[in-house]
């Protein structure tokens, strides 16, 4: 189904990383991987197939905070997600804002909305929630429940 060469060298380059790879259609393709690879899948992507950083999304779900790499090949029309989920209470992941500036101020409102903390991260001020928003709490978090704060 793949016509993307992003795609192919992301198989051919990283299949011990993978732990799963589910292509939607021939513009749409989802890689999993362990949250440990984050770094070196997100420089592979971004040094050697020459792919840009779309944006970064997460979400919060019974097993962990799933995180969502969104990477956009113009050349080939796709888009290659790639997939990691850090656990909870306390998720954390190695920060990709040190070679990526894109993703720093997508990590810093993830940070702010979901509580994942990127190790390594080189700026990680409050970026969307106000300076006295009460430490701890992270609005996109399973069980926040406004009325029970005051900020």
């Amino acid at each position: 189904m793949s016509g993307s060469v992003a795609l192919t060298a992301v198989k051919e380059s990283m299949p011990a990383k993978i732990l799963e790879i589910v292509e939607r259609s021939p513009a749409r393709a989802y890689v999993y991987i362990a949250p440990e690879e984050i770094v070196a899948a997100s420089r592979f992507m971004f040094e050697e197939c020459g792919v840009r950083l779309a944006t970064v999304s997460g979400v919060d779900t019974r097993s962990g905070i799933e995180l969502v790499y969104h990477w956009m090949s113009a050349k080939d029309h796709q888009f290659i997600m790639i997939k990691t989920k850090v656990k909870k209470p306390f998720p954390e992941i190695d920060s990709v804002g040190s070679f990526l500036p894109a993703a720093v101020w997508i990590e810093r409102e993830i940070h702010d909305i979901l509580g994942v903390v990127f190790r390594g991260h080189p700026d990680f001020r409050k970026l969307i929630l106000s300076d006295d928003w009460p430490e701890g709490i992270h609005p996109y978090k399973r069980g926040v429940r406004f009325g029970e704060f005051k900020a």
